[in-house]
């Protein structure tokens, strides 16, 4: 997977990287995987070292804001540009630019659709760091945040050799320094306020980039951190990657919700399927639990005919129960009501019908895990040549499938998004529609 794709970079945004452990170096990766389709422009608030002169296609050096004009022209023509100031004193680096620089440089990127990339701090060479008092230094206007440490922190010393600033770091979290690092302590550094989230623009999203994960126990490490960090509401997702390999993503974990569609009304059954209790539960409460157990989080539960039968059912259960008076106008209105609870806290979702009670955490956790690995925007299990539920939808469906209309879910995205197939060896996709289906059901093993 691009590392442009873990971390959803579209044209026309800017992009801060901030922390320790190869910022540069993503900064270089993206370069090379985004210039095929539109143009970059590189550049830095802080310094910048003497042999990063190579980051783009053209180095432009300046000293005031006017020698900008003209800077959308020259970005047709190279594609990609790095803009500095010029030669720092006492040290090979190259100045950042100043706020009235930056802005100019920010407009020329808008003119023309580029991508802005700011490295916002520096970290001498560490896996770590702790900002100091005048760091990062973000434009108000960026979109994106990127926190990024090398995963060779998890087990090094609290010590200058593996972090920039210890003293500052162990003063953040509470430590002696010396003490080895866990993964604990990194996510907790890249999640606060005074870390990895110090000075985020109002709006902007931010999302960890942890470098140097190549083997599995670093996979493993990498995994821990995510689970830590992602307590914050305010992270949208972590990228697992080696940013110097050409294949250099590992994994993106992110919140993913679970949706359980029940609104219907069962005119097959001829009584409310939703609440036929199988092994002493109603089915939507089989449902329910199969996104909980698979680690969906937040989970939806969508009602409609007998809904107040439904949320009894789940009484005490930790789900978002909504609402959809429209439910008799097709399942897409099911669709969009329970997207529409969730959309702008998740990466994606899985939609589970109610009715498919054999559906478990495992087919569940699955989806999740294909889905780390691919950002796929439709994954879907298929027994043999059958396609079946649950569905996964990455975020970047998300606006088809809120524009669905009518008796139609979402399928009818299929011929309009790439298509992952799941193949998966067990027979869960009953569903339950007839009383033939739940003898079926219910019939012994």
């Amino acid at each position: 997977m691009r590392l442009a794709h873990a971390l959803r970079i579209r044209p026309g945004i800017a992009v801060a990287f901030v922390g320790a452990g190869g910022k540069t170096g993503a900064m270089r990766r993206l370069v090379n995987e985004l210039v095929p389709d539109f143009p970059v422009i590189v550049t830095t608030t802080t310094r910048l070292g003497y042999e990063q002169s190579d980051l783009a296609a053209m180095h432009v050096i300046v000293s005031h804001a006017n020698e900008l004009h003209g800077t959308g022209a020259v970005l047709y023509e190279q594609r990609s540009i790095l803009v500095t100031g010029p030669l720092g004193t006492g040290e090979p680096k190259w100045l950042g630019l100043d706020d009235e620089q930056m802005q100019q440089v920010w407009s020329a990127a808008q003119d023309v659709g580029a991508v802005l990339l700011i490295e916002a701090d520096g970290a001498r060479r560490r896996s770590l760091k702790a900002p100091a008092a005048h760091e990062p230094a973000i434009p108000n206007f960026v979109d994106l945040v990127v926190p990024v440490a090398g995963i060779d922190a998890v087990g090094a010393s609290l010590s200058e050799e593996a972090v920039h600033r210890p003293e500052l770091l162990a003063k953040l979290l509470g430590l002696e320094e010396g003490i080895s690092l866990s993964a604990q302590h990194i996510a907790d550094a890249l999640s606060s306020t005074e870390g990895g989230f110090k000075r985020v623009p109002p709006g902007a999203e931010v999302r960890l980039l942890i470098n140097k994960v190549e083997d599995a126990d670093q996979i493993e490490a990498g995994r821990a951190i995510a689970e830590r960090a992602l307590r914050s509401e305010d992270l949208q997702g972590v990228v697992l990657a080696a940013v110097a390999e050409d294949d250099p993503v590992r994994e993106v974990h992110g919140r993913v919700a679970g949706v359980v569609l029940a609104a219907g009304a069962s005119t097959r059954l001829k009584r409310a399927k939703q609440l036929v209790r199988w092994r002493g539960k109603p089915l939507v409460w089989h449902a329910m639990q199969a996104a909980r157990s698979g680690g969906l989080q937040p989970i939806v539960v969508v009602v409609g005919a007998d809904g107040n039968e439904v949320r009894k059912a789940l009484s005490g259960e930790e789900v978002i129960v909504v609402e959809n008076p429209d439910w008799k106008q097709g399942q897409s209105t099911s669709v969009r009501a329970g997207l529409s609870a969730i959309a702008d806290q998740v990466e994606g979702a899985v939609f589970l019908l109610s009715d498919m009670p054999l559906v478990g955490s495992d087919l569940v956790r699955a989806l999740v895990e294909r889905h780390r690995r691919t950002l796929a925007p439709i994954i879907v299990p298929k027994i043999d040549d059958r396609r079946a539920n649950p569905v996964l939808f990455d975020r970047d469906a998300f606006a088809e499938l809120m524009d669905l209309h009518g008796d139609v879910g979402g399928r009818a995205l299929f011929e309009h998004f790439l298509v992952e197939d799941l193949a998966w060896p067990h027979d869960v996709f009953l569903d339950i529609d007839t009383e033939e289906d739940l003898r079926r059901l219910e019939a012994p093993e």
